[in-house]
């Protein structure tokens, strides 16, 4: 594995003492401004679960619990749709005001994060993907990589097998040899082969999975349950949005149907679920076409994006802006005031 450059380390955390001690979260804009943190998993160093995550999925418990107190000492938490209920209404907006977003649905977010945010009283949205709560279901970009991993460690004569192509030949640093790939050529893999729709990326993988021998599910669930769902919304503390259905991409190559599954089904499984109103949505991927985009305003009060920045009182609903946090970046007070700036 190749080491960190000195210079630009010492340069990278030069940087971030600066937008840490200046960032916009420093001082006063005049008008509302809206921080919208994006989380997905929150898990121990140690926990098994890390080893076919993506590096940019996870922040651990303690860097959790230093994130929300630092959050605590610069803004007002609110949950994402009471922030639009208010500015919807006309009533006054905090100045500083941060909303707490977790994506997916893990079963470690009711494990590690939701003690975290009782304790503290932070509010947070959890953006669940309605018809794979409960089960052993896997995303795709979890399947690949133990597909990718589980081969090179006990199959890596396969990776001349034609099913294997598509992998072979995609844009990344791994040599697909019997070293199993680190977790950032996991990263790789993943990204490179986006270019495909995800109905293809699942049926490839199905193949290779068949030709191998693996269940396309877990043995156990890493989602939440519904019974952990309801518990969470039971507080007060935790509000449930819509990630989809199954997870799905809202390209312009995906049919009308699927998107009214995926846009609107979603909603009405999470109500029925939860007897709540589920009015906020995030698009998977961050992707979305303008077929995808006037559906969900016919659905729910607001979306988010994977976009980076803040949100004043004049963006958009539908396209609002988030921060992504996860450990690498942002495993300290300094390096997480520096992310939450925008400028790193």
């Amino acid at each position: 594995m190749t080491r960190p450059n000195p210079v630009k380390r010492i340069i990278k955390r030069s940087l971030q003492h600066v937008a840490a001690r200046v960032g916009p979260h420093t001082h006063s804009s005049g008008s509302p401004r809206l921080l919208v943190l994006m989380y997905h998993r929150i898990l121990p160093a140690d926990d098994p679960r890390n080893w076919l995550e993506e590096p940019g999925m996870v922040v651990t418990p303690e860097s959790f619990r230093q994130h929300l107190d630092t959050v605590n000492q610069y803004f007002e938490t609110v949950k994402l749709s009471d922030w639009l209920a208010r500015k919807s209404g006309g009533q006054p907006l905090p100045e500083m005001a941060c909303a707490i977003t977790f994506d997916d649905g893990w079963a470690d977010n009711y494990e590690f994060a939701f003690p975290v945010l009782q304790e503290l009283s932070v509010p947070a949205t959890i953006f669940l993907v309605a018809d794979m709560l409960g089960t052993n279901a896997m995303f795709w970009p979890e399947r690949l990589a133990r597909t990718v991993t589980t081969i090179a460690e006990t199959h890596s004569q396969q990776w001349s097998h034609p099913l294997l192509e598509w992998l072979r030949t995609a844009d990344t640093s791994y040599l697909f040899s019997s070293d199993a790939p680190s977790q950032e050529q996991i990263s790789d893999i993943i990204a490179s082969v986006k270019i495909l729709p995800d109905t293809e990326i699942h049926q490839r993988i199905d193949n290779i999975e068949t030709e191998i021998g693996l269940d396309s599910d877990r043995e156990t669930a890493s989602l939440l349950s519904w019974e952990q769902v309801n518990e969470m919304i039971t507080t007060g503390v935790v509000e449930a949005g819509s990630h989809t259905s199954h997870h799905i991409r809202l390209n312009a190559d995906t049919p009308e149907e699927v998107l009214q599954q995926e846009i609107f089904d979603s909603r009405k499984i999470i109500e029925q679920h939860t007897g709540k109103e589920a009015n906020t949505f995030c698009f998977p991927n961050g992707d979305y076409c303008p077929q995808a985009l006037a559906m969900v305003k016919q659905h729910y009060a607001c979306a988010v994006t994977t976009r980076s920045g803040w949100n004043t009182s004049t963006t958009d609903n539908y396209q609002l802006r988030r921060i992504g946090i996860h450990e690498d970046i942002a495993s300290d007070r300094t390096a997480f005031l520096a992310r939450i700036s925008g400028w790193l």
